[in-house]
């Protein structure tokens, strides 16, 4: 993946963490990049995602790994869904 496209991956992947907030981190005054960690992790198994589902997988395999935690990709699909609609929008799908 180019450079550039990877960042616009990154960015998209960072609207929808921030959004769905897990654990609340970012209403509790932590800092914008406190997700980028996982955000990158989520934005470097893109190539390999070919639908919303894929990527609720790719998002619960990341959270459950980084927070020891057991997400269900079903809690992420809308976001899935948003992920890869943006992917498709900036020609990276």
């Amino acid at each position: 993946m180019k450079k550039k496209d990877y960042q616009k991956c990154v960015e998209i992947v960072r609207e929808s963490i921030h959004r769905i907030n897990p654990y609340h981190l970012m209403e509790d005054g932590n800092p914008d990049d406190e997700f980028d960690p996982e955000i990158k992790a989520i934005a470097k198994q893109l190539e390999r995602c070919n639908s919303g589902r894929d990527i609720a997988h790719a998002i619960a395999r990341v959270l459950n790994s980084a927070f020891n935690e057991s997400h269900q990709p079903e809690e992420f699909l809308q976001e899935g869904d948003i992920i890869h609609k943006g992917l498709i929008t900036n020609g990276l799908k």
